[in-house]
């Protein structure tokens, strides 16, 4: 009777001795682990020189727009969303074309179309926040430049509804 009295006491804290020495170990690997990556890391990296701009030179920024570019109006775009088919979305914008304008308002037609084109394939929770506008516009500017990567300068969007 003593030896089956000694070994039940022992179970009870094998068990938890045994809880103990893995999580120690496992401890002491996680943290070995730590300190590899940590010093990995660290010897890719290489400083870099800060140079100080001399104070008698400042580079002046290129002006975006010259004084021969034209804002050409694209009539307003209406197309439904691809999700929920019941959602209507209506874009006015413009496009801004360089010196060549001739052929602009073809151009702000065939535009139009490809806007509708892709806003047919687009789903409402794309354009959920200010995120979503911009990527919207993103969106618009690179079809634009798709079309006429020479003549077309930027994407204005002046208004968009969504019901």
């Amino acid at each position: 009777m003593a030896n089956t009295d000694a070994s039940s006491g022992g179970k009870g804290e094998g068990g938890l001795v045994g809880f103990l020495i893995v999580t120690a170990i496992a401890l002491v690997v996680g943290g070995g682990f730590g300190f590899f990556l940590d010093g990995h890391l660290k010897s890719g990296t290489k400083p870099v020189e800060v140079q100080e701009a001399e104070p008698g030179r400042t580079a002046k920024p290129k002006a975006v727009l010259s004084s021969n570019d034209k804002l050409v109006a694209l009539a307003p775009v209406v197309a439904n969303l691809a999700e929920p088919s019941d959602t209507w979305i209506r874009i006015e914008a413009s496009i801004l074309v360089g010196a060549d304008t001739q052929g602009a308002d073809t151009l702000a037609a065939k535009l139009a179309e490809d806007f509708v084109a892709y806003l047919r394939t687009a789903t409402l929770n794309q354009f959920e926040g200010a995120s979503g506008f911009q990527n919207l516009r993103d969106d618009l500017k690179d079809r634009a430049r798709i079309r006429e990567p020479d003549r077309i300068k930027d994407v204005i969007v002046h208004g968009v509804v969504i019901e």
